[in-house]
């Protein structure tokens, strides 16, 4: 296996939007190439996830997604020729990861028939996430004056080529009418991330490439990750890379929940910038199960407020309560012996559903009046784009105290990662600039907040300053897996070669070190970089065992049902794989030999 030096800068600076990558690097699929991988975004970053994979039969993505940060918000789609995607392939819901569907779909790169692949729980949150980023994009066109780069139809037609499937997997060309003898198969494994997330397995003539997506294992209400197959290259995110563990979780909701009930003893408003899909519903769950140990002035005083998109997504969450495919077993046994359908939406909990509302509440939390104090939950968790920033800022109007409680990651060039860089570099007061606007027409008076033009900009913006002790970041709530759960999940992958993307350099020069010396399968380790192929090359006979092509001969149905066994048989082997290696210390090579023994007698390897 061959991969191009990521470290080199190669692209020529002239390079237009005919450049094409693999032309230009002279790598194109072959017999004796049978995988390509181009990363389009996502590399070096946290943000516009998205990778192209190449075959000698089609062409196809993995994610497409947006950059919350401020820049090149969509990925490089530099080479691509209308109509030259065959399918997608789609890992899950979250913004950064589905957010470029609607340009590649205004671009006319996709064929007519290409299809998104991905979990039914994917599409629905999807779908919700693509309509809430439209109303976001139509609004910052408008005020920069700049002409949309996708439109309604764009995301209705999104919508239109979804394909919703559930974990296991398939042959490509069995559900992408745009191939029609590609025999490339792919599997997907639950991620643990987020509802419906999953690491993504493509597979053509005995080798195999495995994406990792976003790797979670950490919230209550999800279940485990699934093991994944082993696999010639693996794509691994390394958010947290040079974290060793996170936090553990329970320490992390009860620093919370300390939190909260020290600002309702001082009547201090709170507020907990959050992203809708995941984060969201893990805090609902944490004040269900422990606001009513409140002592009764407290409880009494508390007022729960969930807003904007985090409560269409809590809805599609209860969607899924009862599905033990898609949720752990501690949440399906509390919906169905208790009976409650709702487990993500506490009995108190208020959704506003104007700004009037949410002025309201405010008003209602002055300390004077002794009202209710509210404890807001809202989108976005890097307070740029929601109702987040424009809570934030009339917290800082309206109050001389107040708890924000960052939960999440803070990517370059938000409002959240401005807030947070003061804090710790241990400034007393912190100041940003953010384009929110008032619930009313006008911030309340306050020497604090000031109206500013920003050059370029045809409408103003507004700085803030408030004290940096009203800020706390909370660790250990995040959906990502830390450096010893990548470890493990390469480990059971057992690559050759290992290209990390979706996270900071600084993370990703941790984690390559520290892969390179704790997974013995492993030759190169790789920081991906955007533009740049990395192919797998045949060495003679493929050591992953493949699925046989006899296996998809019948009818599209049928294959998908005998899949259903195939793919029930491979989950098991990768879990006995991975125990394997933690209980008997077997060799990397011994498990291999075991696997593929076991592969022949279920006849699934081919000749």
């Amino acid at each position: 296996m061959t991969g191009i030096n990521p470290e080199t800068p190669w692209i020529p600076a002239d390079a237009d939007q005919t450049f094409d990558p693999l032309e230009h690097a002279d790598v194109r699929p072959s017999p004796d190439r049978p995988l390509v991988v181009t990363p389009r975004g996502g590399d070096r970053e946290v943000g516009r996830s998205c990778y192209q994979v190449d075959t000698e039969y089609g062409t196809y993505l993995v994610d497409c997604g947006l950059n919350q940060g401020e820049g090149d918000d969509y990925p490089d789609f530099r080479g691509l020729e209308p109509g030259s995607v065959d399918a997608v392939f789609l890992t899950h819901a979250h913004i950064d990861h589905c957010g470029g569907l609607p340009v590649l779909e205004a671009r006319g790169f996709l064929d007519d028939d290409a299809p998104i692949i991905a979990t039914r729980p994917t599409v629905d949150l999807a779908k919700t996430l693509l309509e809430d980023s439209l109303k976001i994009h139509r609004r910052e066109a408008n005020r920069d004056g700049k002409s949309q780069r996708f439109t309604q139809a764009d995301v209705s037609a999104v919508f239109d080529r979804f394909q919703p499937v559930d974990y296991g997997g398939g042959r490509v060309e069995g559900i992408a009418d745009a191939v029609d003898r590609d025999p490339l198969v792919f599997q997907l494994g639950n991620a643990a991330h987020l509802l419906g997330s999953a690491w993504l397995v493509l597979q053509t003539g005995g080798y195999r490439v495995v994406f990792s997506g976003d790797l979670g294992g950490r919230a209550d209400h999800l279940p485990d990750i699934t093991p994944p197959p082993q696999a010639d290259l693996l794509f691994l995110e390394s958010t947290y890379g040079a974290t060793h563990s996170h936090t553990s979780f329970g320490d992390a909701q009860t620093t919370i929940y300390e939190a909260v009930e020290r600002a309702l003893n001082d009547r201090e408003p709170v507020l907990i910038p959050t992203f809708a899909v995941g984060r969201s519903q893990t805090l609902q769950l944490l004040f269900s199960d422990r606001l009513h140990t409140l002592p009764g002035d407290l409880s009494d005083r508390v007022r729960l407020v969930v807003d904007g998109m985090a409560q269409e997504a809590t809805a599609l969450y209860h969607e899924y309560v009862t599905d033990a495919e898609y949720m752990s077993e501690a949440i399906t046994n509390r919906a169905r012996e208790s009976g409650d359908a709702t487990p993500f939406s506490p009995p108190q909990v208020e959704f506003p559903e104007s700004d009037a509302d949410r002025r309201a509440i405010l008003e209602d939390a002055d300390p004077s009046s002794g009202g209710k104090v509210p404890i807001i939950v809202s989108p976005s968790g890097m307070l740029t784009g929601g109702n987040s920033p424009r809570y934030l800022v009339e917290l800082a109007s309206r109050f001389h105290s107040a708890t924000v409680l960052l939960t999440g990651y803070q990517a370059q060039q938000t409002v959240g990662r401005t807030i947070q860089n003061q804090v710790d570099a241990g400034t007393d007061d912190v100041e940003f600039t953010t384009d929110a606007t008032p619930f009313g027409t006008d911030w309340p008076a306050a020497d604090n907040v000031t109206w500013i033009t920003t050059e370029g900009a045809s409408e103003p913006a507004t700085r803030v300053t408030i004290p940096a002790e009203w800020v706390t970041t909370v660790g250990g709530l995040s959906g990502h897996a830390a450096q010893h759960g990548l470890l493990e999940f390469a480990r059971t992958v057992d690559p050759e070669t290992i290209a990390l993307i979706h996270g900071p350099d600084y993370a990703q020069e941790h984690l390559g070190n520290h892969l390179a010396t704790n997974v013995d399968s492993v030759d190169s380790v790789t920081r991906s970089r955007r533009l740049t192929p990395i192919a797998v090359e045949r060495e003679g006979d493929p050591e992953t065992a493949a699925l046989s092509p006899e296996m998809f001969e019948s009818e599209p149905d049928n294959a998908y049902e005998q899949l259903e066994d195939v793919f029930d048989i491979m989950a098991a082997l990768n879990e006995e794989v991975a125990a394997a290696r933690t209980d008997t210390g077997r060799s990397e090579a011994d498990v291999r030999d075991i696997v593929r023994d076991e592969l022949e007698r279920a006849g699934l390897l081919e000749d």
